[in-house]
This record gives C-alpha cells, sequence and structure tokens, in this order.
C-alpha cells in the first residue's frame, strides 16, 4: 500500500468518527442526518480510492465516482441546516439534490451494466462534477458570510467562521483532483480536504457544543477515534486479502451495507421519535380529559357544601363567616372553570365568541401575576381602535400565558416583556397578537426546531407551549411566528384570520 492509499484509509477512519459522532450524540439535533449521510459519502469515496490503488479494478473507479457528486449536496444541506433556513431554502436544495443524484446515477448505470460508460469518460465526468459543484459552492460561502455578519454571539461566530473556513478551504482541496482528471498539472489534494472538513466537523460538534445533547465530549471523541481506527484496520485487512475481482465486490458490498446502515438508522430513530412523540402528546391529552372528569364529582360535592354553610350563616346573621364561605364558592367555581378549559385543551376545538383583543391580552396579565417578583417590566402596547374578532378565549388565553411565562423565564436577570395587539392593513388583514422579550434568543438551528413538538432549550421544559401556541393558532384559521436573535431577544406572534373580525364600533 502506498503512503497516498494510507492517507485515504485515514481519511475514511474519519468520515466514520464522524458517523458515530452524529448517531451517538446528535439524537435531538437537525444536524444529525446530512452529517452522517455526508460522513458515509466520505467514507465510500475514500474507501474506494484505496481499494482502486491496491488492487487496481475498475469497479472501486466506479464506486467512488458513484459517491464522490453526493459531496456537495449534502454538504449544502448540513450548512443549510446549521444556518435554520432547511424550509425557506427548500426548494433550492432539492434541485442541487436532483442535479448531483443524476449524475451518481449515470455512473452506477455503467457499473451494473456492462459495456455502458458515463459520458466520454474521467475527463467528461470530472468537467460536469466541477462545472455544477463550484457554484454550489460559491452560493454556500454567501450563506455562510450572511450568517456570520448577523451572528449575535461569540460562540456562534466562533462556529460559522469554522464553517466559512471549511466551505472556502475544502472545495479548493476537492476540486484539485477534478483539474488532475482533466490534465491539469496540479496535485491530488481531495483526501487531503475531505480529512480536513472531517476534522472542522468534529471541532464543530463536540468542541463548540453544536450537538447541544452531548455529554463529556473527550469520552465521545475516544469512543468514536477507536470505532474509526477498528474499522479502518479491518478495511485494510480486507484490501491485503482480496485483491482481485471478489475483493472489490466484498468492498462494495460493505461500503453499501455501511450507507444503507445509516440511512436505515436515521429512519427508524426519525419514525421512532415521532412516532413516541405522538403517542405522549396523545397520552397527555387522554389523562388531563380522565382527571378533569375525575375532579368534576368532588368539586361539585364541595361547592353544593359551601354553598350550604353559606346560606346557613346568612341566616344566623354571621357576615364575616357568610364572607369566606362566600369566598371559597367563587375559588371553586373558578376550579371549575379551570378543569372545563383543561377538558377543552385535550381536543383542541375553539367555541367561538365576540373578543376584544385589548381586553383578552388585559385579562392575562393581570390573572396571572408574572412579574411580582422579577426585575422584569411589562409594557402593554394595544391598537387604537381595539380590534374585534370571534376566537375562544379560553384557548387564546391560554397560549398567551404560555408566551408570557416563556418571555419572563427567558430573561432571568431583569429586562422589559412587552405584549401587543395589531389590526394588519394588507390585502388580507389580520389580527395579531405578540408577545416580545429582550432575553438571550434563539441561535438558527433553535429558532427552525423552536415549534416542533418537544423541542425545548430549556434543562426542565417539557417542550409544549410553543407547539400548544401553534396548534392553538392553527385551530383559529391563523399560524404562530417566532422571530429571535442571540442577544437580542425573542418575539412570538399569533395571527387570527380577519375573515371573522370587525373591528371596535
Amino acid at each position: 500500500m502506498t503512503a497516498w492509499a494510507a492517507v485515504h484509509l485515514l481519511a475514511a477512519a474519519s468520515g466514520l468518527m464522524v458517523i458515530a459522532l452524529a448517531l451517538s450524540k446528535g439524537e435531538r439535533s437537525p444536524l444529525r442526518r446530512p452529517l452522517a449521510l455526508l460522513a458515509a459519502s466520505q467514507f465510500t469515496w475514500n474507501a474506494a480510492a484505496v481499494g482502486s490503488e491496491v488492487t487496481q479494478v475498475e469497479t472501486y473507479a466506479l464506486l467512488g465516482a458513484i459517491a464522490a457528486p453526493l459531496f456537495t449536496p449534502l454538504a449544502l444541506h448540513f450548512v443549510i441546516t446549521f444556518l435554520g433556513r432547511r424550509r425557506q431554502l427548500r426548494v433550492p436544495l432539492l434541485a442541487v439534490y436532483v442535479v448531483f443524484l443524476s449524475q451518481s446515477a449515470a455512473v452506477l448505470v455503467e457499473l451494473i451494466v456492462p459495456g455502458t460508460q458515463f459520458a466520454s469518460g474521467v475527463g467528461a465526468f470530472a468537467l460536469v462534477l466541477l462545472t455544477t459543484s463550484l457554484p454550489v459552492a460559491v452560493y454556500a460561502i454567501v450563506l455562510v458570510a450572511k450568517h456570520l455578519r448577523q451572528a449575535a454571539s461569540d460562540v456562534e461566530r466562533l462556529r460559522t467562521r469554522i464553517l466559512l473556513l471549511a466551505v472556502v478551504v475544502v472545495p479548493l482541496l476537492l476540486t484539485t483532483d477534478l483539474f488532475a482528471d482533466l490534465g491539469w498539472p496540479v496535485p491530488r489534494m481531495a483526501t487531503l480536504g475531505a480529512f480536513s472538513f472531517n476534522l472542522m466537523l468534529a471541532r464543530l460538534t463536540l468542541g463548540l457544543g453544536l450537538f447541544t445533547g452531548a455529554t463529556r465530549p473527550s469520552v465521545a471523541l475516544g469512543q468514536a477515534v477507536v470505532l474509526g481506527l477498528f474499522f479502518a484496520v479491518s478495511y485494510l485487512a480486507i484490501f491485503n486479502a482480496f485483491s482481485g475481482q471478489q475483493g472489490a465486490l466484498i468492498i462494495a458490498f460493505t461500503a453499501l451495507s455501511l450507507v444503507l446502515s445509516v440511512v436505515g438508522w436515521l429512519l427508524l430513530s426519525n419514525s421512532s421519535a415521532a412516532r413516541a412523540g405522538l403517542e405522549r402528546f396523545a397520552t397527555m391529552g387522554r389523562f388531563s380529559a380522565q382527571m378533569a372528569h375525575d375532579l368534576k364529582n368532588p368539586l361539585a360535592a364541595a361547592k353544593g357544601a359551601a354553598e350550604y354553610l353559606t346560606e346557613e350563616l346568612r341566616r344566623s346573621g354571621d357576615a364575616p363567616n357568610e364572607d369566606f364561605a362566600r369566598l371559597v364558592v367563587a375559588q371553586l367555581d373558578r376550579l371549575n372553570t379551570v378543569i372545563d378549559r383543561y377538558q377543552r385543551l385535550s381536543k383542541l376545538e375553539p367555541q367561538f365568541s365576540s373578543l376584544d383583543a385589548n381586553m383578552l391580552v388585559s385579562n392575562v396579565l393581570s390573572l396571572q401575576q408574572f412579574a411580582a417578583e422579577s426585575a422584569v417590566s411589562i409594557e402593554r402596547k394595544f391598537a387604537t381602535p381595539p380590534p374585534r374578532f370571534l376566537g375562544d378565549a379560553d384557548l387564546l388565553a391560554s397560549a398567551l400565558e404560555n408566551l408570557v411565562k416563556n418571555g419572563m423565564e427567558a430573561m432571568p436577570t431583569g429586562g422589559t416583556l412587552t405584549v401587543s395587539t395589531a389590526l394588519t392593513e394588507d390585502d388580507e388583514p389580520r389580527v395579531v397578537l405578540s408577545v416580545q422579550d429582550t432575553g438571550a434568543g434563539f441561535d438558527a438551528r433553535a429558532k427552525e426546531q423552536a415549534f416542533e413538538l418537544f423541542f425545548t432549550t430549556k434543562a426542565t421544559g417539557s417542550g409544549l407551549g410553543l407547539a400548544f401556541v401553534r396548534q392553538v393558532a392553527r385551530a383559529h384559521g391563523g399560524d404562530a411566528v417566532l422571530t429571535s436573535r442571540e442577544g437580542a431577544g425573542t418575539t412570538v406572534s399569533v395571527t387570527l384570520p380577519l375573515t371573522q373580525v370587525t373591528t371596535h364600533e
């Protein structure tokens, strides 16, 4: 084995290290899927390069040609996910996937069907891959540079600088092999580029906490390195043991099995997590409904007894104790109202009535003493005249309470919470209920996940609050929108359609 083949093998091992990191430490991160698949693509390409140098079998070169085009769309997928813009940029990302998957498919046909040849050989393949990859690389550089200008926290700026370095340097190194295939007198540095990229990814995910759920980075890194070296030694033994066509088939099968295993692991874990989330949500709904039902009877009995005592005290002329008894009745009525609300929350079926948006917000703030023992000041910015609309007062009040509570918790050392109502004046007017805090804000990735069920940035959070707010808004035919920036606070706006809204007379 040549020294350069050993470098390919080391790069392949580093890809396995990144796969191990993604699968073991990135369970709660949206970066998990693109990171693991990107590393699997690199591993396949580097392993195929080793096989080609050691055995001189053409099958290895074809395997590498299948894996090579996948790097570009997977890298762009990782970058866009890092920036928190998966939904916003899903169309251009899909277009990039189509372009590069078609290149891999063409080489796959050559591997499966004897006698076929992609375009006019290696040079044509390199030219197509080069001309399609460079615009994507420039696009990624522009996106990351823009994100760097907007990053507020020092940690996010450092993460973005490392990623920007990766998307600038790595494409330069990777394209050297393509230029060499075109006959240019340049050294082949693609393997060094892949290895460097894997090291940068490890630095991002471990040293800079990109996987927020990861614990004990040194242990995780040690496990990943050991796993990578184990597979590297295993593959080296296979290369030395099988130098003919049989060896090529074994390596091809192993590489394909690795990629399929990664894909299967991701799909299984994602579907299991989604199913578990839905089951938990349904269980909580059934539990709240059953709990409300069980509390109804004792509350009714307690209320009846309190009303009886109130009447007896009134007859005896014991006014002070009569007032206390009336207070008990009033509080039992309030508890009964809360129980009714929880029964309805489990179904999220709005009962529409005419509401005053300003009064709705005022009631929420007055009933809950959010700022009684904190340094947070609450500002009200109400529309004039007050917007009136049809909505469910209980559901909307619960949603607003969630938003106000989140805003207060985002400012543990104090700040300003601004609760506002507005009436938009565009072609489709809407009522907008907004809660704005001056807390730490969300980073780009957390912002994109904020409304996902059971996602939370709090150590003891349930991840239900914002998901519930969006469900309430959508049950009214509207939606909830979050805008946030690290160090500049967060604003959550609930928009309600004005097909059911009239202005105050």
